[in-house]
């Protein structure tokens, strides 16, 4: 593999500013406030907030500038899809106090999954190119597989460094420059190297063939195996839970989404070779793995149900509940069309991810409400 040069480095850094200038400047408004943050005193919540809202808009506008891209909008058009982007971030900056630190905590992982999942879905939504599809998220996948690989490996290298200082020159090095120096590669160097390698004329996709060996081997002798383990786990529990007429165990909610998420991430991986005739065996294998999962996520809601009836809602308990009914929608749909699209996966998940956000109907309401009662 021919390492990138210098030169080829730092022209896919100007690249990237260009075509997603309002990220890279939400990285460094992400960082200035982590940096401060550190030692913030009385403005802790100020730079928090920032923090906060800055670092959802990374993969919020990256989505919105490969959506206008790839539909070929004009810059009028554009303007105004990212200034509804800044005024959504605005919001959620001026809501943040309002929200206790647990309920802040989860409503950000819900806008960083969702926000996420937009990046994957969003440039394909109405467009029918499966493989395209794939290649596309596939290469976000791997960019940003080796951008954390750099990153962590920068940060411990500069962090052994600035140890080294400390230690062999006898220059004091303050303990808050650790936490500033992560801030810098965390949000300035890994979106701005990941954003080098985010692929262009998206439509070309399409008709790439590239499927690296490494992640057949990683998903057919790895992931398939482990996956086709704990799935006979749960079966042969689910006989136990039978046999013995008691509850599931509690624990059962952690082990069914780990194997449905391993599951699912096998299949996506799988997905472009299913069709040769010597994988014939990624069918068999996705339909089955789609059956055996029904068993196992009706035990999950059982056992939900029961906490739900002992204790009431929680937000947990609420996502779970979500997560479960999904994830059987979704094998209901790959055993009954045994060909459906891929993008079903994260474009329902990022629907229900925002759904479930606010509202009466959201998982914080719904919690509240339950617990009020009880």
């Amino acid at each position: 593999m021919k390492l990138p040069s210098l030169e080829r480095l730092s022209e896919e850094a100007l690249s990237a500013a260009r075509r997603f200038p309002i990220v890279v400047v939400c990285g460094l408004i992400a960082a200035v406030a982590g940096i401060l943050l550190v030692d913030a005193g009385e403005s802790e919540e100020l730079y928090l907030r920032v923090l906060y809202a800055a670092s959802l808009g990374l993969p919020l506008f990256v989505g919105l500038e490969l959506v206008a891209e790839r539909r070929g909008w004009g810059a009028g058009v554009r303007f105004a899809l990212l200034a509804a982007g800044a005024a959504l971030l605005l919001a959620i900056y001026l809501l943040r106090p309002g929200w206790s630190d647990d309920v802040a905590l989860e409503r950000y992982f819900q806008l960083w999954l969702g926000f996420h999942l937009f990046v994957a879905v969003g440039p394909y939504i109405g467009v029918d190119e499966q493989n395209g599809f794939w290649q596309y998220n596939m290469s976000l996948f791997l960019r940003f597989l080796v951008a954390t690989l750099f990153a962590v490996v920068l940060y411990f290298g500069l962090s052994v460094a600035l140890l080294a200082i400390d230690n062999l020159f006898g220059l004091e090095v303050d303990g808050e420059w650790y936490g500033r120096l992560w801030f810098t590669v965390a949000f300035v160097f890994h979106p701005w190297f990941f954003l080098g390698g985010v692929p262009g004329a998206l439509p070309e996709l399409d008709r790439t063939r590239l499927y690296p060996q490494g992640l057949k081997v990683f998903a057919q002798y790895i992931l398939a195996p482990i996956v086709t383990l704990y799935l006979v786990i749960l079966t042969v529990y689910l006989g136990k839970v039978l046999v013995t007429q008691a509850w599931p165990s509690g624990w059962i909610g952690w082990l069914v989404s780990s194997v449905a998420v391993a599951g699912i991430l096998s299949l996506l991986l799988l997905q472009p070779i299913r069709e040769g005739e010597e994988n014939r065996w990624v069918g068999t294998y996705a339909r089955w793995f789609w059956i055996a999962l029904i068993p196992s996520i009706g035990m999950l809601l059982a056992a939900i149900w029961k906490r739900i009836d002992q204790y009431g809602i929680t937000e947990r308990r609420y996502f779970l509940v979500v997560l479960s009914v999904w994830l059987a929608g979704i094998a209901l749909f790959f055993i009954l069309r045994r060909r459906g699209s891929i993008k079903v996966i994260p474009a329902t998940l990022a629907v229900i991810t925002f759904a479930t956000l606010a509202g009466p109907w959201g998982a914080y309401a719904v919690s509240e409400r339950s617990q009020v009662a009880r």
